[in-house]
């Protein structure tokens, strides 16, 4: 890495720039390290000015036992350097500070530089520093969400985090993405920005991030860059973050890590509004805080993203309009379709509601291809026979051929919305899908049981999403994978909610096209 660059006015009352690892704000050095070991140094560079002369530097506050001045202001011509090293003790863990002064010939402080070190337990897993201490460590003055190491990888907020997924240039110039923070695995780390196309996402690569050499580099605050640059120009398209660990990529956008990666971590960033240590709010920059493996530490590689503005998110239609079914049609078994004599589909405040007493769906009159469907569910108290004593049940089916008829059921396949049972796959009408390398045999319906249970309990509104993409089928249950195939013997098509001798209510019926 290269060294910390500190480009400092001698002048008493100047303003300082930063042009360095440091990136928080003025008159300020950080530095990390494990305990007992020593940190990369760090340099400061004064100008030499003609009547303001820095003679001497001295190291104050708290823990100036700590830090170590190497070399103090040796000339390079027009400017002086002196360059320092942060040293914590073998039993120390956590985050220590200390001030370098700079005096004139007369030996008064002419500017102080304020020096904080991040001192860790070890390399990797435990030994990390959680995120919060990371972002103090940083002088920022974000709330995370929480304060220990590991936290979870779901959808839902925490603490400051916005829910834009997706940027656009705040203004002139390019946006920067530099890295302040890496605790991860050892590894060259490519990451940038990417543009969403119809079918996929497409990478702009911006950097790499390097592998450990002469110092550590995957387990430390501003880690170096291999090759490549922290800042790019998009234009003004709306673009994303990722970066692409050993296994896969990661995504600001959860449904891109649903579709292509989906055993991996679906929240793989929380983005967060960068406030300085005052709590003021810095414009138009952003934390991007990267979840590699599933633990939620969202500490593994974490870039300050400046010159951006959050796009706000429109790119779900609505399927249900919440006062008719137009777009859609009803079919009840030994009714037909579009008759409800039992008043089966009712629209109230919003909803879907439906009562359940007859067998049937609503089915949408388009059929879609690669898409992300979303529907916010709800048990009712009824229950109708034959089902008066079983569990309550209905379903999404979806990847409905347009050729199919309406029956019961066509083919296609469904993510059951079932008590205890909502994710699992039932495969109807001779569909197919292959779940960890082995593909059902066709039947007129075959279950493949959910790998995770994440329903809330009867009487509470649960979400379920649905992503097809190019074969591959994923069922998500309250921002929680828990099941997912690949290969499916139907790939798109329209899309129905069951009703099954159940009352449920159905709301926020939505649908991206990806």
């Amino acid at each position: 890495m290269k060294s910390i660059l500190l480009l400092l006015c001698a002048l008493f009352g100047s303003a300082l720039q930063l042009y360095s690892q440091s990136t928080t704000s003025d008159n300020i050095l950080i530095f990390s390290s494990i305990k007992g070991k020593v940190s990369k140094p760090g340099t400061v560079i004064i100008p030499f000015k003609k009547g303001s002369p820095v003679a001497s530097v001295k190291l104050s506050g708290p823990d100036k036992e700590n830090f170590k001045i190497l070399s103090s202001i040796t000339s390079s011509g027009k400017s002086g350097n002196v360059v320092l090293e942060y040293a914590p003790s073998a039993s120390f863990v956590g985050i220590q500070n200390a001030i370098l002064e700079l005096n004139n010939p007369a030996g008064k402080t002419v500017r102080s530089i304020a020096l904080t070190g991040l001192s860790t337990n070890g390399l990797e897993g435990e030994n990390e520093a959680p995120l919060s201490r990371v972002i103090e460590a940083l002088g920022y003055k974000i709330d995370p969400g929480w304060t220990k190491l590991a936290n979870n990888c779901l959808p839902a907020l925490q603490g400051d985090e916005i829910a834009s997924a997706l940027f656009r240039k705040a203004g002139a110039g390019k946006v920067e993405m530099i890295p302040v923070a890496r605790y991860s695995p050892d590894f060259e780390l490519p990451f940038g920005y990417y543009t969403n196309t119809k079918q996929s996402p497409v990478k702009h690569q911006a950097g790499v991030l390097a592998k450990s050499g002469k110092y550590t580099e995957h387990q430390v605050l501003f880690p170096s860059i291999a090759s490549g640059s922290p800042s790019f120009d998009p234009g003004t398209a709306a673009f994303g973050f990722y970066a692409t660990g050993p296994t896969h990529s990661g995504y600001s956008e959860d449904v891109w890590n649903m579709a292509l990666h989906p055993t991996d971590a679906v929240h793989a960033t929380r983005i967060y509004p960068v406030k300085d240590k005052t709590g003021k709010l810095m414009p138009n920059t952003y934390l991007v805080c990267f979840e590699e493996a599933k633990n939620g530490d969202y500490n593994d590689y974490m870039f300050l993203a400046k010159n951006i503005v959050p796009v706000k998110d429109e790119r779900f239609t609505t399927l249900f309009n919440g006062k008719d079914l137009s777009g859609w049609h009803t079919y009840l078994r030994n009714i037909g379709v579009n008759a409800d004599p039992n008043k089966n589909f009712r629209i109230e405040d919003g909803m879907l509601h439906v009562i359940g007493k007859d067998l049937g769906y609503a089915i949408t009159d388009k059929s879609y291809s690669n898409y992300h469907f979303k529907v916010d569910f709800k048990w009712g108290e009824k229950k109708w026979p034959p089902r008066e004593n079983n569990k309550r049940d209905a379903g999404i089916c979806y990847n409905i051929p347009p050729s199919e008829p309406d029956s019961i059921w066509p083919q296609s396949i469904e993510c059951q919305i079932q008590e205890g049972d909502t994710g699992d796959f039932w495969l109807l009408s001779r569909a197919t899908i292959e779940v960890n390398g082995k593909r059902n045999v066709p039947a007129n319906h075959t279950q493949i049981v959910k790998k995770k249970d994440n329903e809330k309990p009867t009487g509470e509104w649960n979400t379920v999403e649905v992503v097809s993409y190019n074969g591959r089928c994923v069922h998500i249950v309250n921002g929680v994978i828990v099941n997912a195939g690949e290969n499916a013997s139907t790939k798109s098509g329209r899309i129905l909610l069951q009703s099954e001798f159940s009352e449920i209510f159905y709301k926020n019926v939505k649908i991206r096209e990806l």
